[in-house]
């Protein structure tokens, strides 16, 4: 191994907590800074000791090809049509050291010279760096690295062009269709092996370029478009700031007959002819009935039982309503806010939904995207483990079961399909 290089890519890529992680799985010693992690790491790989070392050669480079993995990420989840062919990961994964392209340790990542041939020349397309297999999560994963432009400053303040390394990780499932890819929206991007993005925020081509790479191993594969993201995202936003307050579920029930008739009377009096106008009657009930809920809540408050989910920003038909709330903490759980989102939810599609996930006494933020291929989970905290995303993939799963379940199950419409309250 060419540690000299190994020390470059950790300055420059790797995150303190990216050691975290791996001192914790080696019970290693940790240090106060990065650069004494990476030289207690390399103590850890080379110092045989009387048992041999701590973290085995084979190990840390598993380690260094996937640590990526975790962090700062997009990560974009795509639905096959049918599962890979039987046996075909298991059998990459046997056979990796013939396929892998390059190791990153081989890799001089030395970007200063702005004649860009001369920098990295070894690395001049989308290369393979690791087919791994995780038995705990059930995954295969590729590890990808690619060349990137990015624009940077001069001493003198002046634009240039930088080249730099592009990780990104493709994601199988052995008991589902799902497929991930994972990568980190570098800053000030131009391209990434000269794929640009199709506009400012839309990362798709990236993803895409990576999608073409692993068909390359695993064959042609077909995938179904998401076309039931706004309605699992409806039912996810439903659920989230729902008050599972049973005192309020049993007041606004009861009040239920009243609001229709007082709703009736303020048409009448204002001169509209409710008989004839049943869907404006039940869309002044509604907005009614959510006002009242809203206030019940501010009174007697939300149940925060097994309350990991809530919701912090809303938007509906792409541009026509964009609702966030100020402070993330809560998210939309009671006054004005969440009563134009609940109204918003009723009026239109959800294409995005900003969410707040808290475990491991911690609060993560996502935004949820959808897209034309895949659905798009974008982090928007410093650093996040692949395993915390995967929470909100499970979760929005569970709601495309339900949502493709109902639909075999009805006849044709293409009403709206909504779902109890959760309990």
């Amino acid at each position: 191994m060419n540690w000299e290089n190994i020390f470059k890519i950790l300055g420059a890529y790797t995150q303190y907590k990216h050691y975290q992680i791996l001192f914790d799985k080696y019970k290693l010693p940790k240090k106060a800074s990065r650069d004494e992690m990476a030289t207690e790491l390399y103590k850890a790989v080379n110092d045989e000791g009387l048992l041999g070392p701590v973290i085995s050669p084979s190990e840390f480079e598993e380690w260094l090809a996937l640590h990526q993995i975790d962090g700062n990420n997009y990560t974009f989840v795509y639905n096959l049509e049918t599962k890979l062919e039987e046996g075909l990961l298991k059998d990459l994964y046997y056979n990796r050291k013939n396929l892998i392209e390059l190791k990153l340790w081989e890799i001089d990542y030395n970007n200063e010279s702005e004649e860009l041939e001369k920098v990295m020349p070894n690395l001049t397309d989308v290369k393979l760096t690791g087919i791994h297999r995780d038995e705990e999560k059930g995954t295969y994963i590729f590890s990808f690295v690619a060349p990137c432009e990015v624009t940077g400053s001069r001493l003198d303040g002046s634009t240039r062009i930088y080249k730099k390394l592009f990780f990104c990780h493709c994601v199988f499932f052995d008991n589902s269709n799902d497929m991930k890819i994972i990568f980190n929206p570098t800053s000030n991007l131009l391209n990434v092996n000269g794929v640009k993005k199709a506009k400012r925020n839309d990362w798709s081509p990236i993803a895409d370029l990576f999608f073409e790479k692993v068909k390359e191993y695993v064959g042609d594969i077909h995938i179904k478009p998401p076309t039931w993201i706004p309605q699992a995202l409806f039912q996810l936003a439903e659920e989230a700031t729902s008050h599972k307050n049973p005192e309020i579920t049993e007041k606004s029930f009861r009040v239920q007959e009243d609001i229709e008739k007082f709703a009736v009377k303020l048409l009448r009096e204002a001169g509209i002819d409710t008989d004839n106008e049943p869907a404006l009657v039940n869309k002044f009930v509604q907005d009614i009935q959510i006002s009242f809920e809203s206030q019940l809540v501010e009174v007697l408050g939300f149940n925060e039982e097994d309350d990991t989910i809530t919701i912090f920003k809303q938007r509906s038909d792409g541009v026509t309503h964009i609702i966030s709330v100020e402070s993330t903490e809560d998210g939309f759980k009671t006054g004005s806010a969440t009563q134009a989102a609940r109204k918003s939810r009723q009026e239109g599609d959800i294409d995005l939904l900003g969410v707040l996930l808290k475990t491991n006494e911690r609060v993560y933020k996502f935004l949820v995207e959808q897209g034309r291929d895949a659905y798009l989970i974008r982090s928007t905290n410093t650093f996040v483990e692949e395993g915390v995303v995967n929470i909100v993939i499970r979760r929005l799963n569970e709601y495309r079961e339900q949502i493709q379940s109902s639909t075999v199950s009805c006849s044709g419409g293409s009403e709206r399909i909504t779902f109890p309250e959760a309990k």
